[in-house]
């Protein structure tokens, strides 16, 4: 039986990060999936991050170095350059986990109507070992609309180059911090986002992360992008019955003489999470959609 390799786009901006790339690479090329496109654009480092690059060249599929506007535009750079079908990010102290793109191909072959997923929320510590794992939480265009968005894993999640065309085929780097974030917000609004029990990248903890040490101004960036939106007259009449659920939740818990659970269950319908958890059915011996 032949099997189908969709070709996948990685893009990894880097800047001065020597001290975690080589890591980043291995768990790109050390994949070993056959159909790899893998770009690195480097903002003109001067750590060593060139001889890394240089060592690895023959398993890059393309890198460059030269000055840039910062890391979203460095994104665009990489992506410009991409012809996989389906495309993500990893970031320059971050990884890949075993197996991850084989299984993002089986996925995304299996279910021909998912367009964009995301697995598990993996994190790793500074010398890179695995601390934690869990299950991300479900997330709609609604719930974005409510101002919870906390938080989709980037480098666990990729999408087809036909949603990133349909969505603009950009990330806007008007925005310097919360550019993932703008992002996501433009893809619900043309495709659900479908939720994989499966480990693909995990986030490396460590001191002097932007969304770390600028989180305020992130936040700031969010809040600018929910809020600019215009709204239909159906989505304003969505919110303010979850807002109304809400409340009555909050007084139910509060007195404690009703269960809440009915309220609760007319708001999670509101929020449009229903059929998107991707599992694996021994029976068809495919991923399903549930």
């Amino acid at each position: 039986m032949e099997i189908n390799y969709p070709k996948i786009t990685i893009v990894t901006p880097v800047f001065n990060q020597v001290q975690f790339l080589e890591k980043t690479i291995q768990s790109v090329i050390g994949q070993k999936y056959p159909n790899l496109e893998y770009v690195i654009i480097d903002g003109g480092s001067t750590d060593g991050t060139l001889n890394i690059l240089e060592k690895y060249s023959d398993k890059i599929t393309k890198w460059v170095s030269e000055p840039d506007s910062g890391m979203y535009h460095a994104l665009n750079k990489g992506f410009d350059f991409s012809t996989g079908e389906i495309m993500g990010w990893v970031n320059s102290d971050d990884i890949l986990l075993a197996d991850a793109l084989y299984n993002v191909a089986r996925l995304f072959n299996d279910l021909p109507k998912v367009n964009w997923i995301q697995g598990l929320n993996s994190f790793i510590d500074l010398n890179g070992k695995l601390i934690e794992v869990c299950i991300p939480r479900k997330f709609s265009f609604i719930k974005f609309l409510n101002h919870d968005f906390k938080w989709i894993q980037q480098e666990s999640t990729f999408w087809r180059r036909s949603l990133w065309e349909k969505a603009g085929g950009k990330i806007n780097t008007d925005f310097k911090l919360a550019g993932d974030f703008e992002l996501w917000f433009r893809f619900f609004q043309h495709e659900k986002l479908y939720n994989a029990t499966l480990p693909v990248g995990a986030w490396r903890n460590r001191e002097g992360q932007l969304s770390g040490i600028q989180m305020d101004k992130y936040l700031q960036e969010v809040h600018s992008i929910i809020n600019a939106y215009d709204l239909s007259k159906e989505e304003q009449e969505v919110l303010r019955s979850i807002k109304h659920y809400n409340t009555l939740v909050g007084i139910l818990l509060k007195v404690k003489i009703l269960k809440a659970s009915f309220f609760i269950n007319k708001r999670n319908a509101l929020y449009n999470l229903n059929k998107i958890d991707i599992k694996y059915s021994y029976i068809e011996k495919r991923f399903i959609v549930v």
